[in-house]
């Protein structure tokens, strides 16, 4: 079951949002809001029925959550629950506490260590080089590929970018291009997207941390993030965002660097990378490294050696041979 995208997500701040991991029904995720008692923006996420998933986001949508229960709580359609008993299931959850409201942002934690990751710049809906770019990498004794955001552009190729990155075992996080077409407010010269995949761009990370030897790394696509609903400057790795995005430009203001240094105590992070300046750059400024991932897709592809060596962070750009 796959909700509307079109009503998602609120802009009302005052409402909290929530995710619920679902048991014995087809979609693995409800997403809602709920303010003042009242119920917004429910999508069922990540398979199932879409027609049956809208009707009930519409009927359901800005009731009070105790008359919600009444409509919902105990229908059965299979393995003793359904759809409507597991979003009562989640809004008792979140009614009584033992469902916390999610951050404004979507944060992953990959907990495996590695000394050797490769980085993949913005695709936007490309897929052409990706399996040269995988061969490359291999070659060169990558451990792990992550894809910085924006998967999809304006291509008839979309669809076909999101089944290679999966084929190939690719980590990617979210670009602004990603949580447009997630949320169906895409550009209009994007061409149409299934609700599968609109499902899958919704459910990635828009932050990942990673470890690369005993460093902590950061990584997300760029500005978008600040101007989701409820960004706090005070959620963890913020701090990073902020100071890349905003301070220094992208580390394009090289004169506000001292102010840049004087932050660095406060990040929780030692690597912060980001894909939004679209260009190829790694700069240490105190004992931090930050990383520019450029676009993977151009008449020179290429692609970003991320290692951990002595103790150090080094950083190449290297060529895909066509």
């Amino acid at each position: 079951m796959s909700g509307s995208v079109s009503e998602w997500p609120s802009k009302n701040a005052n409402n909290r949002r929530y995710i619920y991991k679902t048991q014995g029904v087809c979609p693995p995720e409800i997403h809602f809001d709920i303010g003042q008692g009242i119920l917004s923006d429910i999508r069922f996420v990540g398979g199932g029925c879409p027609g049956n998933a809208l009707l009930v986001s519409r009927l359901l949508k800005g009731r009070p959550i105790d008359e919600v229960l009444l409509l919902t709580n105990g229908i059965q359609c299979r393995n003793g629950t359904s759809c409507p008993d597991q979003l009562s299931a989640a809004i008792m959850a979140a009614r009584d506490g033992h469902l916390s409201s999610s951050t404004p942002f979507v944060l992953t934690e990959d907990p495996s260590r590695r000394n050797r990751i490769g980085l993949v710049g913005e695709l936007g809906g490309r897929p052409g080089g990706l399996e040269k770019i995988a061969a490359s990498m291999s070659d060169a004794g990558v451990e792990h590929i992550i894809c910085m955001g924006n998967l999809t552009g304006p291509s008839s190729q979309n669809r076909e970018t999101l089944k290679t990155i999966r084929r190939l075992n690719i980590q990617a996080i979210q670009g602004q291009n990603d949580w447009d077409y997630a949320c169906g407010t895409e550009k209009k010269q994007f061409p149409p997207l299934d609700q599968q995949a609109r499902d899958w761009l919704l459910q990635l990370p828009q932050v990942l941390i990673f470890q690369l030897g005993d460093k902590k790394c950061m990584a997300f696509f760029g500005d978008f993030i600040q101007k989701l609903p409820g960004y706090s400057d005070y959620e963890p790795y913020s701090l990073e965002m902020n100071m890349v995005c905003g301070l220094t430009d992208f580390m394009q203001e090289e004169t506000v660097f001292p102010a840049l240094e004087a932050m660095l105590p406060q990040f929780r992070s030692d690597v912060v990378l980001f894909g939004q300046a679209l260009r190829w750059g790694h700069w240490r400024v105190g004992d931090k490294d930050f990383i520019s991932v450029g676009s993977a897709s151009g008449p020179h592809v290429s692609w970003g050696l991320l290692e951990f060596i002595s103790g150090k962070i080094s950083f190449r750009k290297m060529p895909v041979r066509r």
